[in-house]
């Protein structure tokens, strides 16, 4: 892998990848998996092997260094990949929880046309797979679909049983569009085997971690943080470590079941692979275990894999992207003009040529959202600016210099962050906002329980 200009991109793909674009008959596998950190993956430079099979389709195709998620939980993001809309224009905004009592989750608009229904009239026979109850049929999500089933939070090889049923119609198709949506990487971690032998030297204690509820998780932080002792550090790196340890095996846990639908429906030939997630997952780099709770970059990094139907050499590129920018890439290459609300921009050709998304052809920002608008961030390729609507107070970030978020220069850079905080109140002012369905979902007394346990819930 190296890191290319995008002149370079040019002058390579057109030397050296040559494709015949007039066939349009490939099939197309999306790949999401919830909560999944780009930097926990070997093929963004991850110290552990942690992902051989995404690993190897990446040496294959492009790894977008810079992929951002809109949201910071599940539907919103998902409704804005299979919607190219941003949350606050589809209102999908979060999972309706207010002082520990639960709400229906809001049901997109009809008139937003998703990925799936496009492709289905363009005539794709279309399979689903979600092992997410915030995706499920009542919800939307199974728009467009000839084959689709919602799981309740179940793994990885339930999920490849429900769509190994219908191999027999997906090898039958004459195309297919296949979206995979697993759920391992999410709380709670497990100590997925033979993997966490090879991430923890302590195996009991790990395993002991991974019972622990959220809530008991941060108590256990809480505690050894209030000590700044040597020992109770150490304690502290031992303890996240083992966090980071059954996190790991899941990804392996997960790359290892993908390897199977790989092999089994020979995805390595005249298919269009993404690979992404929903959202990243926070260690405590800002005292937050999960997401859902800040814009911070462990939340809202994601990573973004293409391999295109013919395959190219493994690149990376820089340029910032969001999930918003997947529906027009995959029109974009089938040569098919997008619906009229689609905001997001195509960062390929028909002819698979990534194209750039500089400031010069107007995307030079992205934006990204909390639940019930408390927070929005506006990123563009060097800088990330920050607002909380609650307590209305700025935060800013130089992402090239600082990744980690340390240092807030709202106070210090005052004129940038003025301006970037105009461009995103005139963003918000000028968005156009889609009705959601007056009919939303009510969870089952089990299926809340089930969310309870994912810390999707809070309960008094």
């Amino acid at each position: 892998m190296k890191i290319v200009t995008f002149l370079a991109i040019l002058t390579s793909f057109f030397q050296g990848c040559t494709r015949n674009t007039s066939n349009k008959d490939f099939n197309i596998v999306l790949i999401t998996i919830d909560a999944l950190r780009p930097d926990h993956l070997s093929c963004y430079g991850y110290k552990r092997r942690t992902s051989p099979t995404i690993d190897k389709i990446a040496k294959q195709g492009v790894i977008f260094k810079n992929a951002v998620a809109p949201s910071t939980w599940t539907a919103p993001s998902m409704v804005s990949l299979f919607t190219s809309t941003s949350p606050i224009n589809h209102g999908v905004i979060d999972r309706r929880v207010n002082n520990g009592k639960v709400y229906d989750q809001q049901v997109f608009s009809d008139e937003l046309v998703t990925l799936t229904e496009v492709l289905q009239k363009n005539g794709y026979t279309t399979f689903g797979v979600a092992s997410n109850l915030h995706l499920g049929e009542s919800l939307g999500f199974a728009r467009g679909f000839d084959f689709f089933e919602c799981l309740s939070f179940l793994p990885a090889p339930s999920v490849n049983k429900a769509l190994f049923a219908w191999e027999d119609e997906i090898k039958k198709s004459n195309k297919f569009f296949l979206w995979i949506h697993y759920i391992d990487p999410h709380f709670p971690y497990h100590p997925r085997k033979p993997w966490i032998n090879y991430y923890t030297s302590d195996r009991g204690k790990t395993e002991n971690i991974a019972k622990l509820s959220i809530p008991a998780l941060w108590e256990r932080y809480v505690e050894l943080t209030q000590d700044n002792q040597t020992q109770t550090k150490q304690e502290v790196t031992d303890f996240v470590n083992s966090l980071l340890a059954l996190y790991d095996s899941d990804i392996n846990y997960i790359d290892y079941y993908l390897r199977s639908v790989i092999q089994k429906f020979k995805l390595n030939k005249n298919t269009l692979i993404v690979i992404t997630s929903d959202h990243g997952e926070g260690f405590f780099e800002h005292r937050i275990l999960g997401h859902t709770y800040t814009l911070y970059q462990e939340t809202i990094h994601i990573p973004l894999i293409v391999k295109l139907p013919r395959s190219t050499q493994g690149e990376i590129f820089s340029t910032q992207v969001n999930l918003v920018d997947i529906f027009p890439s995959i029109l974009q290459l089938l040569n098919i003009d997008p619906p009229e609300h689609v905001v997001g921009k195509p960062f390929l050709s028909e002819d698979g040529i990534r194209k750039g998304l500089s400031e010069k052809e107007g995307r030079d920002c992205y934006f990204s959202e909390l639940g019930s608008f408390k927070s929005k961030a506006i990123l563009t390729d060097d800088w990330k600016y920050i607002y909380n609507y609650d307590d209305e107070t700025d935060q800013l970030y130089n992402l090239k210099k600082d990744p980690l978020e340390t240092n807030n220069l709202a106070e210090k850079e005052t004129v940038r962050c003025r301006n970037l905080k105009a461009r995103m109140f005139e963003w918000v002012s000028n968005a156009k906002k889609y009705p959601v369905k007056e009919q939303c979902y009510s969870f089952t007394l089990e299926e809340k329980e089930k969310l309870e346990a994912l810390g999707y819930i809070e309960t008094q």
